[in-house]
This record gives C-alpha cells, sequence and structure tokens, in this order.
C-alpha cells in the first residue's frame, strides 16, 4: 500500500504495552518471598574504567563513523564455587546471591560464558531497589554455544540470585564480563529529559509522521553489540524471505561489527541482545523508560562491503531462537529493484534512544561514498524533511537502520553522513546521509553466498525481487484467560483479581498507564483465589496489571471510572 499524508496533520493515540523482559520464565526471586536480609551476602566491587581515555577513543570512533560506544567491558571470573552466598532455607531449598558493584556506573549488565541452568534451577537479576527484576532465567535459556547475556540493570550494582529446588542438580555458569555503561543511559538522564538523542528527533508515535508506518515499526530494532570489549549501539531490521517462513533474519550495517581493528567473533554474536518495541506509543517522551522485550545471540549469515569501503555496508544475520508471537514482529518487505525512491522514511535509534522517525520527499540519489576512498556506486544519498513535529535525522547508534521507501520496502542500510539537528561545519539537519543499497546488498558484493542476501532471502531461486512485509499475529490463549478474572471491570475503586482453581504464591502486581509507567505495586507472600486492589486513589483511564506469580506472569488490562 503507498505511504501517503506523512506532511498532513492528523491525531491518533494508539494503545500497546510490553512486559519487561528477555525470553524468560517470569516469577519473583525467592528472596522477595523469604523476606530475607539484602546485606547479608557477598558483595564484590569492581574497579572503574579510565573514563578520560575512553573519551579519546570515543573521539576518534565519531569522525570515522563507527558505531556509538556507550560501555565496556570489564573482565570478571566469578562463579558458584568461587564467589557468592549461599542460603538452605527450611524446605530444603537452596539460594544463592552475589551483588557485583562499579562506582559511577549509569547501568550494568552481565555476560556469561559456559551458561548451563538445569531443571529446578531459576536465575534472576535485579537492582538494589528489587524494583528491576529480570528472570527467571532457568534450562530454556540453554543455548548450545554455552553463552548468554542480559539486558542492563541501572544503576552502579547488580544482584545476581540462584534459586535451586532440593531435587535441583547444580547448575554451572561463569560471567566473563560486567559490561559498564557510561553514557546513553536514557533512565537517568536529566537534561534532555528521556532518552539520549537530540532534540530535533520525532517519536515514531508522533501523528502525523509515525501515522502510516505502525507496522513497520515493529520490523526495526535496537542492537546491543559486542566486539572488541566494548558495547555498542546499532539498530537493525527484521526481513521477509521469498518463503514467508519467519525465518528470524537481522539486517543491519557491516560497520556494526566492526571496531578497533576486529569483527565481532561466533562467540561476540551469540551475546548480542536485540530489543523490540523500544518506543514511546505517543509523540510525547515518556517520564520512565518504555517496557521493552529483547532477545540475546545470534549467527552471521552474510556481510559486504568491508564496512562500506569496497560496496554497500550489510550484514546479515539469523537469531539463535524464533521470534515470540507476543514481540508482535513485522518482518519487513524489500525491494531489490535499485528503483531510485521520491519519498519515504528510516526509523531508527539514535543513541539508543526509543524509536525515532525520519522522512525524505526528494529523490534519493546514486552516489559512492564521500569518505574512504570507494568509488563504488554503493550507496543512496538522502537528504531529510522538516517535518510537522520536527527535523529528524540520524545520529550515531541509528547506524544499519533501514532506509524505506513509500511502499515500505526497505531499499538501504545506514551506513553515515552528515545530518544533525544542528548546523555546524560539515553537519546539520540540510546535509546528507548515505545508505547501503539493499540492490547492491542483493548480490554485487562478492561471489559466495556469505557476500550476497539472494542466497538467504530467495532461497529457492524464485528470481523474486520485491515482497511484501508480514505480520506475525499474537493468537489469543484462551487458558490462559481463564486461569484469571477480573471484577468488576471497568471498576471506580475495588478491582478482584480471581484465580481460577488454583492459588498462586509469591504474587506481585504492577499497574501501569497507558504510556507505560508504573503507577502501583502490590505484593503478597501467600495469596488467596480472590484478592482485591483499592484503585480508587488513581485516575480514570485505561490500565494494565502485569500480574507476575511463581507459575508465570500474565497481562490484563481494566478501566478505571471516576
Amino acid at each position: 500500500m503507498k505511504k501517503v499524508g506523512i506532511l498532513f496533520g492528523f491525531s491518533i493515540l494508539i494503545f500497546a504495552f510490553a512486559v519487561n523482559a528477555q525470553i524468560s520464565s517470569g516469577g519473583m526471586p525467592k528472596s522477595f518471598q523469604m523476606n530475607l536480609a539484602d546485606d547479608q551476602f557477598e558483595t564484590i566491587a569492581i574497579q572503574s574504567p579510565n573514563l578520560i581515555q575512553i573519551a579519546r577513543d570515543d573521539s576518534i570512533a565519531f569522525d570515522q563513523f563507527l558505531p556509538r560506544r556507550f560501555c565496556v567491558l570489564l573482565p570478571v571470573t566469578v562463579d558458584l564455587a568461587n564467589s557468592g552466598t549461599w542460603t538452605r532455607m527450611p524446605d530444603g531449598s537452596t539460594i544463592w546471591r552475589l551483588r557485583l558493584k562499579s562506582e559511577d556506573a549509569l547501568a550494568t549488565s552481565l555476560y556469561f560464558k559456559d551458561f548451563k541452568l538445569t531443571d529446578g534451577t531459576q536465575l534472576f537479576i535485579y537492582d538494589e531497589t528489587g524494583r528491576q527484576v529480570k528472570g527467571a532465567y532457568t534450562s530454556i535459556n540453554n543455548h548450545p554455544s554455552r553463552l548468554f547475556a542480559t539486558e542492563l540493570i541501572y544503576g552502579n550494582a547488580i544482584i545476581l540470585e540462584l534459586d535451586c529446588l532440593p531435587s535441583a542438580d547444580l547448575p554451572t555458569f561463569q560471567i566473563s564480563d560486567i559490561a559498564y555503561a557510561y553514557r546513553d543511559i536514557s533512565y537517568t538522564d536529566q537534561v534532555k529529559g528521556f532518552g539520549s538523542s537530540d532534540f530535533c528527533e520525532v517519536n515514531i508515535g508522533c501523528s502525523p509522521e509515525g501515522l502510516d508506518w505502525q507496522d513497520e515499526k515493529n520490523g526495526v530494532v535496537r542492537i546491543q553489540v559486542r566486539v572488541s570489549g566494548s558495547g555498542y549501539w546499532c539498530a537493525g531490521s527484521l526481513v521477509n524471505n521469498a518463503r514467508n517462513d519467519n525465518s528470524p533474519y537481522v539486517l543491519t550495517a557491516d560497520h556494526c561489527a566492526f571496531q578497533m581493528g576486529h569483527y565481532a567473533t561466533v562467540s561476540d554474536l551469540n551475546q548480542w541482545l536485540f530489543y523490540f518495541n523500544y518506543e514511546s506509543q505517543t509523540c510525547e517522551d515518556p517520564l520512565q523508560e518504555p517496557p521493552v522485550k529483547s532477545m540475546v545471540g545470534a549467527s552471521k549469515i552474510a556481510q559486504g562491503g568491508n564496512m562500506g569501503s569496497t560496496g554497500s555496508d550489510f550484514f546479515l544475520m539469523r537469531l539463535n531462537e524464533a521470534v515470540p508471537p507476543e514481540y508482535n514482529p513485522y518482518f519487513l518487505g524489500w525491494s531489490a529493484v535499485g528503483e531510485i525512491s521520491s519519498a519515504g522514511v528510516t526509523i531508527h535509534h539514535p543513541e539508543g534512544d526509543i524509536k525515532k522517525i525520519s522522512a525524505y520527499d526528494t529523490p534519493l540519489v546514486t552516489v559512492s561514498l564521500p569518505w574512504g576512498g570507494s568509488t563504488l556506486l554503493a550507496h543512496w544519498k538522502v537528504f531529510w524533511t522538516e517535518t510537522e513535529n520536527g527535523w529528524g535525522v540520524t545520529e550515531p547508534g541509528s547506524s544499519g537502520s533501514p532506509l524505506l521507501n513509500e511502499e515500505g520496502k526497505i531499499i538501504g542500510t545506514l551506513t553515515g553522513g552528515y545530518a544533525a539537528c544542528e548546523s555546524s561545519g560539515n553537519f546539520g539537519p540540510d546535509k546528507p546521509d548515505y545508505y547501503g543499497k539493499f540492490s547492491y546488498h542483493w548480490q554485487s558484493n562478492g561471489d559466495s553466498d556469505t557476500a550476497q542476501l539472494k542466497p538467504w532471502l530467495d532461497p529457492d531461486n524464485t528470481g523474486i525481487t520485491e515482497i511484501e512485509g508480514k505480520i506475525l499475529r499474537v493468537k489469543e490463549n484462551n487458558i490462559a484467560n481463564e486461569m484469571i478474572n477480573i471484577f468488576p471491570n471497568p471498576s471506580s475503586d475495588i478491582v478482584n483479581i480471581n484465580f481460577i482453581n488454583f492459588e498462586p504464591s509469591a504474587l506481585k502486581l504492577v499497574i501501569f498507564d497507558i504510556l507505560g509507567r508504573q503507577i502501583k505495586n502490590y505484593y503478597s507472600k501467600t495469596s488467596p483465589n480472590v484478592m482485591m486492589i483499592d484503585i480508587s486513589d488513581i485516575p480514570e483511564g485505561i490500565y494494565t496489571i502485569k500480574i507476575d506469580f511463581n507459575q508465570g506472569w500474565m497481562l490484563k488490562k481494566i478501566v478505571k471510572l471516576k
């Protein structure tokens, strides 16, 4: 369908909700249920990095259009045998806990090697307040590589907790690195409000700019890259293929996998994190970080262009797992024809921020990159246009994002450029960006399958050169809906949570508003079949309750009346 109307005034309110989690089993740490003291286990202090030297290196990388580094990896050697504190519970179960702390870190995340959890064991990570809880990670998170990584936990400390049933075999894991985030952490940015991107960027929830792109946005992911001992932000796209079989291919830029003279190794790629639905549902920046969903791990399928110096700068991966339907993924269509597009957008994550949209309404131009010495006509030159809510451009961290034509098909991936919110020297909102051509990715970077997109996106050699995008819709879970009933709904004061035919344990309820902000929390160590929640003190409107218990988690919508 042709995309039109990005410059005209419409209004829309889009409601969506996403759970703050990697693929995991839900639930809560057992120490929360047992009210164990939070200071009676080992703390390991990790020495902070040299931020002065880091700033110098980042300045050089910026001049070379390399990916946006936001964290460095500090090596550690932590496992169940040499670190942490074990606590035996009256029922025979055991709890292992450990705190890792690095002063002045804005956030931390963990990289594991030799990661293999056993049946009956659950791993959680959380902050010192207990408000950010990730997990439970279980044996379903094991991968043949025995590698694993976790999402960011905000603040300078991260706590690990392993809960083991009496009958469980002891698992194995070793933490090899802790990511020390020193910038681009939206949660703590008090200067710009929410997020790290610049003032001119336009949220994907804005109308009219994002109005026609609500399917396509679900095909764009934020990527937490690991390479050469550091972490970087890039963007990428889920891409459809001629079989329409939901193969979890992600396309980004080749230079996103390169840093400090090295490409990401097989082990590095198995610890890349892919964030879905990281966005504002409205044009306004949220007051708190939006809920996110993520996946860990991928394998390289094909690459070409040597960061754009000898081609079109593409990197194709396959995620280690299928994308869950509840992530609402959209597999973007594409065109390998190479026709000039006169209008379209890019959807991206500048500086690792929430999802933004930038528009163009002048014809693209075929060019070679103005840096690096290449003379190959492997890139599109694009100029962004001012729209109703800003003059969206790209920034470091947007690398690898898709350039879409009016039909919403990928025609390029971002290499770099001179677009910026403020005019300064060669940079400014009226300056160009450069996208590696999808038509060049197709089969022009080399003769081998590993240097082309065609063998993977048209595996049966049908000759197809264009394809539509594909929505993977969530199927309604009637069994889950029958497990929990909420009444009355709507309500002005009391809402009853009725657990049908079972009694939940270690219950946690969190109420979120339409912007994804936490409004109220409820905790209960033991829960009856019916739990009463007082909502009389919250404003009228639509809310979502996340019901988290040891047996799993569930989302329900409620309506608060006056």
